[in-house]
């Protein structure tokens, strides 16, 4: 138990420092829509039902156009756009009035109608401190809950699977844009960690066969899936194809040994419940509005739109890995390459020897992840335009790079090709962490202009600097790159068990077992 205890501290330890290398290197609004997620934190954290319970209402979105969402009553200071600095990265934040309180008002925000659960966790310190110090203990508290469910996910990988190799994998779903997000206030770095969760606990659960030792699973699963449900109104739709790719093909006996659990008893209704309450909430709030925009902003033909789509997708998959700021601030394109290579290569491989019940699950992904966000920003391409993010499907897609990791080291790889393969990610992918957080630092500090050269990128430079310093971030993520390294590295590898004839007997009381180390 000591063990796994400081394990999970070790982890948690590296992912928070990562994430809060962001919180306090960011302007205010540095991260795309903080402001909108900002005040509708302050107005659910006075904890007042009117502001809970916002009216939904038409609003300015944040580019001026009527878009859905609310109105929260909330220090007016907070209405602080990155209006003169957003929209052009030459342009450094040193323009921005920044961050302040003033006078309680009437403030629009087009979060207005999203769920309070997140905003009710990181709302009191940005409605009792609507400062500098107030925004950096929101991100922080951000980047806590998201570093937790990381921590958690990578100890149940290690534990559960072979040789460590889906543990490992952790660094390809564990992206620098999820690292952005929990560096900021925005509910979506807390959904694409639940996605992380959900199938680091769902896929020893549900492709192993029972075991008593499992059950601390079992609450994984739940906390994640019920946060999953929860967030934003797209996690139900993550939610029921994330379960469909790991319990499809059913393995009744393994979910019969399941069901005579108590804790799974209880989790499956708190899950039930979670999807109740979410579901009356999308309707009853009308999370899922559109508001017609000015006649003649968008004209897509259906053929049109379809073939945008299709040739936007090297575009979502680098806003999966990494931009930062309101999409305006790209790494060179190998970081890129490099990062789609490595995980395209194991989940391209995966498919090829892992059967088709593999290429079952793998279709389930693309029809959740890539064919039905498509369908929704196809037929709505002439009222919002196009939208759609690549974080937005990380909380499902996020399932695919583990599930491959799971497959080769069950089908192919042995534990010397594991450790070697778990060693490129920590030398390949963990950089670019790191490039990210100077090219964004850069960016807000000095602006950054296209042809830039490499003397522009000293991020210690510029006419704006972070309150606490621009050193700090920089030390930060130093620090917490070199924890996660120390860690994943040191990923311990395992002699193989013999595969199970037979689902083992759920005959120990429900009780959380002593963890193994190995």
């Amino acid at each position: 138990m000591r063990n796994g205890r400081r394990s999970w501290l070790v982890a948690f330890l590296a992912f928070f420092l990562v994430f809060g290398a962001w919180g306090v290197a960011a302007p205010f609004d540095g991260p795309a829509d903080e402001v909108q997620h900002t005040i509708r934190a302050a107005g659910v954290g006075s904890f007042v039902p009117g502001q809970i319970f916002a009216e939904p209402k038409t609003v300015p979105d944040a580019f001026g156009r009527p878009g859905m969402g609310a109105y929260q009553r909330v220090p007016v200071g907070l209405d602080a756009h990155a209006e003169c600095w957003g929209f052009d990265p030459t342009k450094s934040a040193a323009c921005e009035k920044g961050l302040s309180g003033g006078p309680v008002g009437e403030v629009s925000t087009s979060a207005g109608r999203y769920n309070p659960f997140f905003y009710m966790v990181v709302g009191p310190p940005l409605r009792w401190m609507p400062n500098w110090g107030g925004l950096v203990v929101a991100r922080l508290i951000n980047g806590a809950m998201c570093a937790a469910l990381l921590a958690s996910a990578f100890l149940a990988l290690r534990r559960w699977s072979r040789f460590g190799l889906p543990a490992s994998a952790l660094l390809c779903v564990a992206t620098p844009m999820l690292a952005h997000l929990a560096g900021g206030v925005n509910p979506n770095a807390l959904e694409i960690a639940a996605g992380i969760a959900f199938f680091a606990a769902g896929i020893p659960l549900f492709l192993d066969p029972p075991d008593p030792a499992k059950k601390p699973l079992v609450t994984l699963l739940g906390v994640a899936s019920v946060l999953l449900l929860t967030l934003r109104s797209g996690g139900p739709a993550w939610f029921v194809f994330g379960l469909l790719a790991l319990a499809v093909p059913l393995r009744w006996a393994w979910l019969k040994q399941w069901w005579r659990v108590t804790r799974v008893k209880l989790w499956c209704a708190g899950i039930v419940v979670a999807g109740l309450l979410s579901a009356a909430w999308i309707v009853g709030m009308r999370t899922g509005e559109l508001v017609p925009p000015p006649p003649g902003l968008w004209n897509y033909t259906p053929g049109e739109a379809v073939a945008q789509y299709i040739d936007s997708w090297y575009q979502l998959l680098i806003g999966m890995i990494g931009v930062a700021g309101w999409f305006d601030t790209k790494l060179w394109s190998p970081f890129y390459l490099v990062w789609m290579m490595l995980v395209g290569g194991v989940v391209i491989l995966a498919g090829l020897v892992g059967g088709w019940v593999t290429r079952w699950r793998y279709l389930v992904f693309f029809t959740g992840g890539v064919i039905l966000p498509g369908v929704l920003q196809v037929s709505q391409a002439n009222v919002t335009g196009f939208i759609t993010g690549g974080r937005y499907m990380l909380p499902l897609l996020v399932g695919v790079p583990l599930l491959a990791a799971w497959v080769l080291e069950r089908k192919l790889f042995d534990a010397g090709q594991v450790r070697s393969l778990g060693r490129t990610f920590v030398l390949f992918l963990l950089p670019v962490h790191f490039a990210l957080l100077v090219f964004a630092m850069v960016r807000w500090q000095r602006g950054l202009a296209p042809d830039a050269g490499l003397g522009w990128f000293n991020p210690l430079a510029g006419q704006w600097h972070p309150p606490t310093g621009s050193v700090l971030p920089l030390l930060l993520m130093v620090v917490g790159l070199a924890v996660l390294a120390t860690v994943v590295w040191r990923t311990p590898v395992s002699t193989p068990d013999p595969e199970p004839t037979e689902p083992a007997e759920l005959t120990a009381p429900d009780t959380d077992p002593e963890p193994a180390t190995r």
